[in-house]
């Protein structure tokens, strides 16, 4: 795979999978746009990729479900590289509620980071997306079985997967293709971000990892290979798929 002289924007992209993402996609020698949400740590995924080949990213700290943050994104790698070959929209996020909950705030808030953010990125990245025939890489969680204090992120999931599908076929017709990567249990700032104390991370893991019928939980440079794969023109007709990564545990 070479992405020598590509541009790529990837969401998420200061810790995790997006992280790990970007740095993959600097040592194949990308130009980056990386968008996250803690300076520190984006700050240092930057130093990380410009070790790689020496092209410093351009870095964009903000929320992306804030008005307008969308576009400034889009306009700061136009502006600055002229063009756009890919879009990875990989930030996400996941809290835990119930229909037992008496307010929306925090299925609003699912439902903007997760599914509105990657339909608004699409959209504008889209102009330039059909001048360079680029594609889009969906990043979201595996098809497992809806747990209690889940139904929102499940809900988010199935409309990613739709999202991705029809994306894809309306898309084909401009050169542009669209494809999910979808990740089972990785090793995130997923418990992290869940009050998961560090001193209890391995054994929440270790307990977690019962259901994967390998009981290995994925370390994010895995999917990362897998998401620079399905950007790559390896396969050119490779166009509205899902691809999981799970180690079989949806079909456990």
């Amino acid at each position: 795979m070479d992405f020598a002289g590509k541009v790529v924007i990837v969401t998420g992209a200061s810790s995790g999978i997006g992280a790990a993402t970007a740095q993959l996609f600097a040592s194949y020698g990308a130009l980056l746009t990386i968008v996250g949400r803690n300076e520190a740590r984006l700050l240092k995924i930057a130093e990380a990729c410009e070790k790689e080949k020496g092209n410093k990213p351009v870095s964009v700290l903000l929320d992306l479900t804030t008005e307008n943050s969308c576009e400034e994104v889009v306009r700061k790698t136009v502006e600055t590289y002229k063009k756009l070959d890919i879009l990875v929209n990989c930030a996400g996020k996941v809290i835990l509620t119930s229909l037992f909950d008496n307010d929306m705030e925090a299925f609003d808030e699912l439902m903007a980071i997760n599914l509105r953010v990657p339909y608004k990125l699409t959209q504008l990245c889209l102009p330039h997306l059909k001048r360079s025939k680029g594609n889009i890489v969906n990043v979201f969680g595996a098809p497992m079985r809806s747990r209690p204090g889940f139904i929102p992120f499940c809900m988010i999931r199935d409309a990613l997967e739709r999202f991705t599908k029809a994306g894809g076929l309306e898309l084909a017709q401009e050169g542009v293709r669209m494809n999910a990567v979808r990740p089972g249990i990785t090793r995130t700032n997923f418990l992290s971000n869940l009050n998961i104390d560090e001193e209890n991370m391995e054994q929440a893991y270790k307990f977690i990892s019962q259901v994967v019928p390998s009981e290995v939980i994925i370390e994010p440079d895995e999917i990362a290979r897998m998401i620079l794969f399905v950007a790559s023109e390896t396969c050119p007709n490779m166009n509205a798929a899902n691809i999981v990564v799970d180690g079989a545990a949806s079909l456990s």
